[in-house]
């Protein structure tokens, strides 16, 4: 049973803890409580009669400590001493006999028992019970806060070690070990200087530990040692304790130290450019210039720190400069940078016309956080020049995977593309910098690249080349590439001082390239064979035809039939001809009037008794041949799909009342050929630009195909839909060269 439901408070700072009484005697629990109680500690005691029942209570609930008879009535309390342990180890267990003698003492203690009190109705036999109790629950609470303390020590990120007088480790935790790369318990017992480098020994000897033994403590940063012989920067810290220990807390900063030099440099290159630079907040207040920035003002650098940017930017510059940072926030693109023309208000009054080039700073969780600014007179651009054509090379060569070389030929610098943390190569960038770069180039490629570079040198006016090359990987392979290189600004003696370049994967590329050739191969022995041993047999029968047309006294209907087959058979070949050769030559454009080429066209094609109707006075810039041969196409087209369908050899197809119009689109934006017939369906206007897509199973399916390929040509689109008479209508439209 519980005597205490809740925890009391008192002067005693620990957390609640559970007191299991056991005893047949119920009332000693009772009494029990009431004497801690009167100690005001937060102590909540609960009662068993037996040794079962106590273990029930330990199985069941979390108990701090147990306070037990010796005699129980279903074991002595020794026993319930040795099961309480199995449960839980080490619980603080006092052990009290009503009528206990020395050998029972004298096994208790032996037991392991935290104490043993004798009963007694006497106040300081009452008293030393209580403060057995108390001392007992105390040590249990000093016990759990250590262990609650070594587990976060051992959790922690942060590296942790004791180190005794000697200098030894006497304890490190898990991230301590790792951070030096070794297992814990290979550093218990070694010294400290296992982990340092000699010059860093010396140092700790003579300057860090006397501070530490004088002060107590010691802060700042070290070189550490790891076990495979690379080393980090760590911050590092030291403390003594009372018995002469010390604890050692160190963290890897080698990457904040490397974005700090990275800061450094970058703070010292936009001081050296001279050119102003600014950062604005998300308030619309300045928060950086530096010294160019302030002097071109007339401002010193705290006077401009915390204004508003219309402290020297006149209204439209601010205007513009808000609209400017509203368009970089909405651009979908990753390039959020802009150049326009502000005016600043010198502190004499002045009015400098400037150009500002701005970018966003990189947004936090999507936050903006505002912009960073390089300004420069419009004036002085020349002045200017020589100062950016370093910034110019870098933001030309864009990495995939950017690298650096020396005018040696030696790598000084490789940056992976996306932060990857090996080069295309496979190599690691650190093992590559000091590397002449003939380990990842054959010496054909070498000399390639050496001629380019000579190339550059004696052409200023060009500022960067372009190669292909095959990258030499870490396994042996070969990779291809295209290298774009670029040279160095030269010293102020003139001399070389090396390249950047930026290695771009294409071997991709170079797989569409060979297919497409194989492609362009198999396209081309399709096309001698289409034209060799169709054409040639072709010529044969005309001739003979022309033969027979003099000579023989024939029914000139039949040979009628066979001039249209031979005739159908030409357009058949060409058409087929300019489909799988695939390789059009680029349109050789001439304005060409409109109503006069479909004109010509309608002359052309087999209309029977289709009528024209041409209502546009247009001049198109194009192809004069392939306008004509896309005009063809959809003359014929609309003829050929009209009610009656397509005429045959012998005339019988009916084309009565097709009408074909060519008109302007609406904006003068292109044209159309539109006809009366039985139209498209919705559901097929796009497949009919499709090679080999015929609806009616007569035609070639490619006559329509070549309108499109025609008009994406000369930048065109050709679309599909209902003229307005419910028959087919096809227009071209984007024609930017169209004209009244």
């Amino acid at each position: 049973m519980s005597i205490r439901d809740g925890p009391r408070s008192g002067g005693v700072s620990m957390d609640e803890i559970r007191v299991l009484c056991v005893d047949d005697d119920p009332q000693w629990a009772v009494k029990i409580a009431e004497l801690l109680d009167r100690r005001d500690v937060a102590i909540d005691t609960l009662s068993a009669t037996s040794a079962s029942e106590a273990l029930e209570y330990l199985a069941d609930r979390e108990i701090d400590c147990i306070v037990s008879e010796y005699d129980l009535p279903d074991a002595d309390g020794l026993a319930l001493l040795e099961d309480a342990r199995s449960e839980v180890d080490s619980i603080p267990f006092l052990l009290v006999t009503g009528s206990g003698s020395e050998a029972i003492a004298s096994e208790a203690i032996s037991a392991g028992v935290t104490d043993y009190v004798r009963k007694a109705d006497d106040p300081e036999r009452d008293a030393a019970l209580t403060d057995a109790v108390v001392d007992a629950v105390e040590a249990a609470q000093r016990r759990r806060e250590r262990e609650r303390q070594l587990h976060a020590v051992e959790t922690a990120q942060e590296g942790v070690s004791i180190l005794d007088s000697s200098g030894r480790f006497v304890y490190v935790n898990r991230a301590y070990a790792d951070l030096y790369g070794y297992e814990p318990a290979e550093l218990i017992g070694e010294h400290w200087e296992l982990i340092y480098p000699d010059d860093e020994v010396a140092t700790a000897h003579e300057e860090i530990i006397p501070t530490v033994m004088a002060e107590g403590e010691w802060y700042g940063e070290t070189t550490g040692l790891r076990a495979d012989g690379t080393t980090f920067v760590e911050a590092h810290s030291l403390s003594t304790t009372g018995n002469g220990d010390l604890i050692c807390t160190v963290r890897d900063i080698t990457d904040r130290k490397e974005r700090e030099r990275d800061l450094e440099r970058y703070e010292t290159i936009i001081e050296a450019l001279g050119d102003p630079v600014y950062t604005v907040g998300d308030d619309g207040r300045y928060t950086y210039v530096n010294d160019a920035y302030a002097e071109m003002t007339g401002y010193e650098k705290d006077e401009i720190v915390g204004e508003p940017i219309s402290f020297l930017l006149d209204d439209e510059s601010v205007e513009r400069g808000e609209a400017t940072v509203g368009s970089l926030l909405s651009a979908d693109t990753e390039g959020r940078q802009c150049t326009y023309e502000i005016t600043i208000e010198t502190s004499d009054g002045e009015r400098i016309r400037c150009e500002d080039n701005v970018s966003l700073l990189p947004l936090a969780d999507g936050a903006y956080r505002g912009v960073a600014g390089v300004v420069r007179d419009i004036t002085a651009r020349t002045e200017r020049k020589r100062e950016l054509e370093e910034y110019e090379t870098i933001l030309e060569t864009i990495p995939d995977e950017a690298y650096q070389l020396d005018a040696e030929g030696y790598i000084t610098k490789v940056v992976p593309p996306s932060n990857a943390e090996v080069a295309m190569t496979g190599h690691a960038p650190a093992e590559l910098v000091g590397e002449h770069v003939s380990l990842i180039m054959d010496e054909d490629d070498i000399a390639t690249a050496e001629r380019e570079i000579e190339s550059l040198l004696d052409d200023p006016d060009r500022d960067h080349a372009s190669f292909e090359m095959e990258t030499i990987t870490i396994d042996g392979g070969r990779v291809p590439h295209e290298n774009h290189i670029a040279v160095l600004p030269r010293d102020e003696d003139g001399r070389f001082q090396g390249t950047v370049g930026v290695l771009r994967d294409i071997t991709d590329r170079k797989e569409r390239e060979r297919e497409l050739k194989a492609q362009n191969e198999r396209l081309e022995r399709f096309a001698s064979i289409v034209s060799h041993d169709l054409r040639n047999p072709l010529n044969v029968a005309q001739g003979r035809l022309e033969q027979a047309r003099r000579t023989c006294d024939c029914d000139e209907t039949h040979l009628e039939e066979v001039a249209w087959a031979h005739d159908r058979m030409g357009v058949l070949i060409e058409n087929i001809l300019t489909i799988a050769r695939d390789r059009d030559p680029q349109p050789d454009p001439e304005p060409i009037d409109l109503a006069a080429i479909v004109d010509d066209c309608w002359d052309h094609v087999d209309t029977g008794t289709a009528a024209l109707r041409v209502d546009t006075d247009a001049v198109v810039r194009a192809d004069r041949a392939r306008l004509k041969q896309l005009l063809e196409n959809l003359l014929r087209n609309a003829v050929d799909h009209s009610d009656g369908g397509p005429a045959g050899p012998d005339g019988d197809g009916d084309r009565s009342g097709v009408t074909i119009t060519v008109g302007d689109l609406a904006g003068g934006d292109g044209f159309y050929v539109a006809d009366d017939g039985p139209g498209i369906p919705p559901d097929e206007r796009e497949r009919v630009f499709e090679s080999g897509y015929s609806s009616d199973g007569d035609g070639t399916g490619l006559g329509l195909a070549i309108v499109e390929r025609i008009a994406a040509a000369h930048g065109w689109t050709a679309t599909a839909t209902e003229s307005v008479a419910g028959g087919a209508r096809f227009e071209l439209a984007d024609v930017d060269s169209v004209g009244r």
